[in-house]
């Protein structure tokens, strides 16, 4: 238990000093930084500077991260939240991927370990009609999968703007997945982080802001090098805003997590960003 401070003593504290005589034993003057007990040493009583341990809890008061605030230690973030991004081949091709939160019971139980989005783009010359295993290569932290095509929409449907541009692999490959509800929702000037293999290096990461916003597409200004399709485009939280698609000059075109429903992803309910 600290004891209770007072200056009632003789002296003000700062006459106080080690060894100095004072006139009562337990007697406590000081701060809860420097204080000073009365002892008895010998036929003497003196004041002794003791130790005062100080609690530094405090509830911080600093406002909410600002959704326009940049990522600052990008290789944290990444470290953190960025190890669900895979890199997709497929014939010669490259993109990326993205690997998300599904029933892992029912993964489990048709044998695969991870379910990755990405575009149709990517995974288009690999689509055998008629075939019962379309497959494609995943590679996770230097380590090829095989992938196999679990669903995708019609591409005359999406070059039509009818579905969104995505696909979904499962794979043996244990990678991370990433949830996509309670997800805020993005808005000009919101501060992004896009992840991709761009070049085919795995992990690229770039940061940026929203540019614009519609239902169906996010614009963004991180920039996404060729190899990116299929990528992720993250906020400032780490939270997945949705998967790189396209560029256009200097900015970037998403598909937003929202599309997800659609084609790619059974959903009891449906997935909307949240104020």
């Amino acid at each position: 238990m600290l004891p209770s401070y007072s200056t009632a003593s003789a002296m003000s504290l700062t006459q106080i000093s080690g060894g100095q005589s004072c006139r009562k034993v337990g007697e406590v003057s000081g701060t809860l930084t420097k204080s000073f007990i009365c002892t008895k040493v010998g036929r003497k009583f003196v004041w002794r500077k003791v130790v005062v341990q100080v609690n530094t809890t405090t509830t911080s008061t600093l406002p909410p991260v600002s959704m326009a605030t940049q990522v600052p230690d990008l290789q944290a973030f990444i470290d953190k939240y960025a190890q669900s991004v895979v890199t997709v081949s497929c014939n010669g091709s490259q993109g990326s991927g993205v690997s998300v939160s599904v029933d892992q019971d029912a993964l489990k139980a048709r044998g695969y370990q991870s379910y990755i989005i990405t575009n149709e783009h990517v995974i288009y010359d690999c689509i055998v009609v008629g075939a019962s295993q379309q497959q494609v290569t995943i590679t996770h932290k230097g380590i090829e999968y095989v992938g196999y095509l679990a669903s995708y929409p019609s591409w005359n449907d999406v070059n039509a703007g009818i579905q969104p541009d995505l696909a979904a692999i499962q794979t043996t490959a244990l990678v991370p997945p990433v949830g996509y509800y309670n997800v805020k929702q993005p808005a000009l000037g919101h501060a992004v982080v896009a992840v991709g293999s761009a070049g085919g290096v795995p992990g690229v990461t770039t940061r940026g802001e929203v540019a614009g916003v519609s239902a169906k597409k996010i614009v963004t200004s991180a920039p996404a090098g060729h190899g990116s399709s299929g990528g992720a485009l993250f906020n400032n939280l780490g939270q997945l805003l949705g998967f790189i698609t396209a560029a256009n000059a200097s900015l970037v075109e998403v598909t937003p997590i929202t599309d997800m429903c659609s084609w790619v992803i059974a959903c009891n309910t449906p997935i909307v960003f949240v104020p």
